[in-house]
Order: C-alpha cells, then sequence, then structure tokens
C-alpha cells in the first residue's frame, strides 16, 4: 500500500499528554495515521475507525461532524441504513484473528484491536506505534467531577468510557485481548507509554518514538485511495 512502512494508531489514552507536549500533532503530518473514536478531533487521520456505533456513530452530535472526515472505517452493527454515511467503509468483526481479514476485523471487543488488525493488515510489514493505549492506568488526579483520569482529551469531550477502568482489571484481560498479536512476525509493535498497563508489545517513550520516525511523507488522498482499494470488497 503505497509502500508505507509505518503507521500509527491514535488512541485515547492520557499518556497522549506526553506527546502532545512535545509537538506530536505537527510531528504526525502526511504519515499513514489511524485515529480511533473522537481522536479525529484533535488530528485529522489517513481514516478514523470505530466499534460501538450506539456510543459513537450514531451519536447525533457528532455523526453530523463524522459526515465531513474524509475516510471512517467501523463495524456495520447498530447502524441503520439511512446512518451509514458514504464517506464509511463497514467491515464485519470477528473474534477468530486472520491478517488477511478472511474472517472479519479482529476484534469487536475494543476499538484498539479493531484499529490494530486493520494497520498489520494494510501495511503488511514494517513498525506500528499504538498512542494512547493505557488500558485503564489509574494515576492520583481526578477530574472536575471526581472520575479517575483515563482520557486525553478529558474535560473537553465527555462519554461513556471516561473515568471507567473495570473492563481492564479482569485478570489476563491483555494477554486475552492483545496476546494473539504476538504471533505476526513481519510487524514490529511499539506502545507509546513506559507506564501503560499494556505490556504485550515493547513500550518507549515519546522522545524514542520520535527518533524512529522515517522521513516518509504521503499524499493522504492518494493514501486513502490505496485502503479503499486493498478493502473494494466492502465498498458499497
Amino acid at each position: 500500500m503505497n509502500n508505507a512502512k509505518q503507521c500509527i494508531i491514535i488512541g485515547g489514552g492520557l499518556s497522549i499528554k506526553d506527546g502532545i507536549a512535545l509537538g506530536l500533532w505537527d510531528k504526525l503530518k502526511d504519515r499513514f495515521i489511524i485515529g480511533i473514536n473522537f481522536s479525529y478531533k484533535s488530528y485529522v487521520p489517513t481514516f478514523l475507525t470505530f466499534v460501538d456505533a450506539s456510543t459513537f456513530y450514531n451519536l447525533p452530535d457528532i455523526h453530523a461532524e463524522l459526515a465531513t472526515l474524509p475516510l471512517i472505517i467501523g463495524c456495520p452493527y447498530q447502524i441503520s441504513r439511512e446512518n451509514m454515511l458514504s464517506n464509511t467503509i463497514f467491515m464485519p468483526p470477528t473474534n477468530n484473528y486472520s491478517k488477511d481479514l478472511s474472517k472479519g476485523v479482529y476484534s469487536a471487543r475494543l476499538s484498539g484491536m479493531y484499529a490494530l488488525t486493520l494497520a498489520i493488515s494494510l501495511l503488511g510489514q514494517g513498525e506500528i506505534f499504538l498512542l494512547g493505549y493505557d488500558l485503564g492506568v489509574i494515576t492520583k488526579d481526578k477530574d472536575e467531577i471526581g472520575r479517575e483520569l483515563t482520557h486525553y482529551y478529558q474535560g473537553r469531550i465527555n462519554h461513556g468510557g471516561i473515568g471507567r477502568t473495570n473492563y481492564y482489571k479482569i485478570p489476563r484481560r491483555e494477554e486475552i485481548d492483545f496476546g494473539i498479536y504476538k504471533k505476526e512476525k513481519d510487524v514490529k509493535i511499539y506502545n507509546v507509554s513506559l507506564n501503560s498497563n499494556l505490556h504485550v508489545f515493547e513500550k518507549i517513550s515519546y522522545p524514542t518514538f520520535f527518533s524512529k520516525l522515517d522521513n516518509n511523507q504521503y499524499n493522504q488522498d492518494q493514501l486513502r485511495e490505496d485502503i479503499k482499494n486493498a478493502f473494494r470488497a466492502y465498498l458499497p
């Protein structure tokens, strides 16, 4: 796909604040970027992903905003035909991982898993950097209404997942969700946060992440056309 050898995925974890303080958004310009859910409000990615329509895609107050984005790829469940935007490729999820997506996209349990599977399939070989994959890191600080600080945009954007960490406290949760990716030999996956609760992948700091970025930048319109061609079977 357009010879891209690096992909950056933007989640929502609080650790992204460390990158923002070092000029993160400028450093991402014209790279292969996958955004997750509300991350589009901070940075318009190559494409955006989601898995839960009821808490994101279908929300009336953001549906009009989503319509202005260049490309979205997400799970088709719980979406009426009237709510299906023309900029969205709907790809069904599966609980059975396959790099070629022949069984669907693994997995709808977490948007971070869905996005990572798409990245591996599109990249083929190279490096993937996970931003904001904190898996429920708890800090001593609270937000203005007493919730745990879990998201970098907390206080500006409100949704049901903010302040909630119970899912990540389930024993062996990270291994159950992300362990399958350890079998991938053609991609190196980095977790850009030294404090993240996700230990499956090598953890690096933001300065190390920036030092690993190559010098390749891409025409985003062409990159999106390449992605549409790769997933042509799912186009309406």
